[in-house]
């Protein structure tokens, strides 16, 4: 086994790069040209491997020697996804960053529904895929040097948060690497400084003892911003530090290719149509093919572009029309790179960039990001002295002076602009090169931690007060210890809230700081991940005293700890990030570090405990002195001990679940206790996530359902059963929604589908059944569809409000808890709108939100339905004086406030709840 090289993987949105090196002081950077298909049956080895993965087709035969299937990668995989959208998958890389969206699930291709057989991956195995097609293509070229055994860098936008790093990381890992993660940024100061050698940065300097470095990486999907500063000791040495990056943006190259797109398209097709999402793939994709030939030096006055029509009125048809340089250059450098005030701060607004379901940056202009970016972090500079520009949007000429001008119109010193002559090879090549400087070859660039990483602390002041864990600057493999004591209880897990910080001053492990300005971030939470069955019995209600401890790894992630004190040897209990995606968050007045149940006078002291008590009466063993009426009065008593519902906070809540849900046994003593049970059930886990442990709570009832009633002779029983399930059904996974559709589909099917009935489950109450399913957003679309045809045949007999109510929640373009990718179709979506355009508004009051539900406007094509029949909504809602929020909802983009998530839940939340952004 050789261990002796280094190897560098830019693994780039539009294309992967390799580059290797022995390990040594003198090692020149080789790029490896990555074997690939360029056609069907034919391959070539090329430095750049296109970050695209297609599906064959079964009647295609495909030339496989690195055993990619069923999704191929690289040059042919990028030209067949040009002519089959639906098969193809690009900027994976962006995905990995998309915290609306389950990234773990199989979503991609985006946008697929209904019939079709393409295989859907998630964006965390197609970035695996690609990683592996490089491993096995490396390993056929240097079978005695396997990739797997070398030291390898893969490199990450400087912006990625600790989730989209860990994601990577497991990426990688999965593809059989080991690898260590560096900001792309840095990686191509790194192969400047391997070219320019230390002369050229001492002139950088000139006289002055330090100089700002402004490293600008603009790629396919992301727009990457860091400052550098060069100094130089007393003794003439040149130090290199990393002072600040960027926030994320996605924002690049392709949200150029997307505006161009926009502008052809309406001249293909008469506004206010549209193009369906997979001719406005092809159509992007041709214009991005137009970009790059017009804004060459050489560039033609202009470039046609061809467009396949589809549609019965369309057949054998190809839609024209072209592309002017004026009218490129026009868009890209004035909408992209204009010119901005030095004072101007980023533009908070949507625009017409927006597509395929990723979140792209709202303000597109990079100039003023630019802006913004070098004031927030070197307020005293008038400029940087340097410019280095990076990526393929550089290569255009134009682009990469207008930047430059910009730059300079700053004021600062003179600017220099660092030669980049490879521009797609350089973040490869300077990966390689940090490590060779990591094995003593060569000058390593210091700064540490972009961010400082802080953890909420409990207590009144608990909206705005957090503890830093670990301090801005921090090198990696630098341990940090608070010194303040918590207290951990054993065998349950303990969540945080965690905040970053990349400006302002650098606090020390363990300093409590206001976490309430600009220069604060909120990041997903962060919980224990051990197990309790490691614990010895006596311990799983004991708590331990501990501190916090904190480590920027090697790996280029976040690693959070509860260290026990006052034991030899201490235990350890890792903080994890919640990984999924599109997860909820409780707000900042929730105490930080708390646990599940909150015995303590923080969540009521004595009231609670007496409440806990009030539950153990009715469902604890059983009692001779507990009377019939206690079970049926249960939810009043608890009232009286802790004040109306509504004011239940999120602790109270699943403080009484926790103490109620394990006497699921009980329930069976009585009709009552089965009724009370459901009801307090539901009500206290409502809406089935909002805090870390949650998902234990859903797996410790879950099996229940299948159960149903011991008592299934009563109506009300079920009825609180469904309200339950409801309540719940944000917690539950789609492999457990599934399987409740299996219950209950042959009870809302039609008859002549003679759907077999379970034995065992014979639900009354079949309202609120119907209310439950079109509740299940995590079925997969497909099922979901079938389920409003089932409820819609019901309308053309029943003219029930609740129905169209039911029709609207299976067929919203936003989900009120699951992740986009479970949407059905639009033109599912646009069937429904057809049935329900047609009925009587003024006497259905479900009416309005069920049209305003179908048609919203998402910016995702995928999901969006056509502008025709969102007009047609739009008079329909103004003819009957709907709410005025409704019909802006279906005339632009307008995103989901917490407020209207919150009225789709149908009931007040647990205060202290706080829903993120749907996907």
């Amino acid at each position: 086994m050789s261990s002796e090289r280094i190897v560098g993987i830019d693994l780039g949105t539009t294309h992967t790069v390799v580059a290797w090196a022995e390990r040594d002081e003198q090692a020149e950077p080789q790029v490896f040209a990555i074997p690939q298909l360029v056609s069907a049956n034919e391959q070539a080895a090329r430095p750049l491997l296109a970050s695209h993965l297609y599906a064959p087709l079964g009647t295609e035969t495909v030339y496989d020697p690195w055993d990619d299937a069923p999704w191929i990668v690289g040059e042919y995989a990028r030209r067949r996804g040009q002519e089959l959208p639906r098969r193809s998958i690009a900027s994976a890389k962006s995905w990995l960053s998309h915290a609306r969206v389950d990234r773990s699930a199989a979503i991609l291709p985006w946008g697929e529904h209904e019939g079709s057989d393409v295989p859907r991956i998630s964006p965390v195995e197609a970035s695996q895929r690609i990683l592996l097609h490089v491993r096995r293509a490396y390993n056929a070229a240097f079978p005695k040097e396997r990739l797997e055994h070398q030291q390898v860098v893969l490199t990450v936008p400087a912006s990625f948060d600790q989730v989209a790093r860990e994601l990577t990381v497991r990426a990688a890992s999965q593809a059989g690497l080991h690898v260590r993660l560096l900001e792309e940024p840095q990686a191509a100061f790194y192969d400047y400084m391997q070219r320019a050698g230390e002369g050229e940065l001492a002139q950088i300097l000139g006289s002055d003892p330090s100089a700002l470095v402004l490293v600008c990486d603009v790629g396919g999907g992301t727009t990457d911003l860091t400052l550098i500063r060069l100094e130089r000791s007393p003794s003439g040495a040149l130090a290199v530090a990393r002072v600040a990056v960027g926030r994320h943006l996605l924002l690049g190259g392709d949200n150029m290719d997307l505006a161009l797109a926009h502008t052809c398209e309406a001249r293909l097709v008469p506004p206010p149509e549209r193009l369906d999402a997979t001719r406005f793939s092809e159509l992007v994709l041709a214009c991005r093919s137009a970009k790059e030939q017009l804004l060459a030096p050489d560039a033609p006055a202009d470039v046609a572009i061809h467009l396949l029509a589809s549609g019965s009125s369309l057949v054998g048809r190809t839609l024209t029309t072209r592309l002017s340089r004026d009218e490129v250059r026009q868009i890209v450098l004035e909408g992209f790179f204009p010119h901005v005030d030095r004072n101007a701060a980023p533009e908070r607004r949507r625009t017409a960039i927006v597509a395929f379901g990723l979140p792209y940056e709202q303000d597109p202009a990079i100039t003023r990001h630019l802006v913004t970016f070098f004031s927030r972090h070197a307020p005293e500079a008038k400029g940087p002295r340097a410019l280095l520009l990076n990526g393929g949007v550089f290569r255009s000429e134009e682009i990469a002076r207008r930047v430059r001008d910009e730059i300079a119109s700053w004021g600062g010193p003179p600017l220099s602009v660092l030669e980049q002559p490879h521009p797609d090879l350089a973040v490869a090549r300077g990966a390689l090169v940090y490590g060779l400087a990591l094995s003593g070859h060569g000058v390593r660039i210091s700064g540490g931690s972009a961010h400082g990483y802080y953890l909420g602390v409990e207590g009144a002041a608990a909206q705005s007060r957090a503890v830093c864990v670990v301090p801005r600057g921090s090198q990696e493999g630098e341990r940090h210890v608070t010194t303040r004591p918590m207290a951990l209880k054993l065998g349950r897990p303990v969540r945080f809230e965690l905040f970053a910080a990349d400006s302002g001053p650098v606090h020390a492990p363990g300093q409590i700081v206001s976490v309430g300005s600009d220069a604060f971030e909120r990041l997903p939470p962060v919980a224990t991940s051990f197990e309790s069955e490691t614990l010895a019995t006596a311990e799983l209600e004991a708590e331990i005293p501990v501190v916090l401890e904190g480590e920027l790894t090697a790996l280029g992630t976040l690693e959070l700890a509860c260290v026990e004190t006052g034991h030899s040897p201490p235990r350890r209990f890792r903080l994890a990030f919640e990984l999924r995606g599109n997860e909820p968050a409780l707000d900042r007045r929730s105490t930080a570090g708390s646990e599940a149940p909150p015995r303590t006078a923080r969540s009521g002291g004595q009231r609670l405990e007496a409440a806990f008590e009030a539950i153990q009466r009715v469902f604890g063993k059983g009692r001779s002195d507990v009377k019939p009426r206690e079970t049926k009065d249960l939810l009043r008593e608890l009232e009286r001990l802790l004040g109306e519902r509504a004011t239940w906070n999120v602790d109270v809540t699943r403080a009484l679940f926790d103490v109620l849900a394990p006497k699921h046994r009980a329930r069976r003593r009585s009709v009552d206790h089965e009724r009370v049970y459901w009801m307090l059930s539901g009500y206290c886990l409502r809406p089935g996530f909002g805090h870390p442990l949650d998902p234990g709570r859903v797996a410790l009832v879950q099996p229940l359902f299948q159960e149903g009633l011991a008592f299934p002779q009563e109506a009300r029983g079920w009825q609180q059963f469904f309200i339950a399930w409801r309540r719940m059904a944000g917690g539950l996974s789609e492999a457990a929604q599934v399987a409740m559709r299996q219950l209950l589909d042959p009870f809302l099917a039609p008859a002549e589908l003679k759907l077999p009935k379970p034995k065992s489950f014979k639900p009354q109450a079949l309202d609120e059944l119907l209310e439950l399913a079109s509740w299940l957003e995590r079925v997969p679309a497909e099922q979901r569809s079938e389920l409003a045809r089932y409820v819609l045949e019901r309308t053309w007999t029943a003219r029930d409000p609740r129905l169209w109510a039911a029709i609207g929640r299976i067929g919203a373009r936003v989900p009120s808890y699951a992740s986009a990718h479970h949407v059905i179709s639009p033109a599912a979506a646009e069937r429904l709108l057809d049935h329900l355009l047609r009925e009587k508004w003024e006497e259905m009051p479900s009416a309005p939100r069920a049209a305003m539900q179908l048609a919203r406007i998402t910016g995702d094509r995928a999901r969006d339905v056509s502008p025709s029949v969102r007009a047609e909504v739009q008079k329909r809602l103004e003819q009957v004086g709907a709410r005025a929020d409704f019909i802006r909802a279906v005339t632009e983009y307008v995103p989901v406030e917490d407020a209207e998530r919150l009225e789709s839940f149908g009931e007040e939340l647990p205060v202290g709840l706080r829903l993120l952004d749907a996907g």
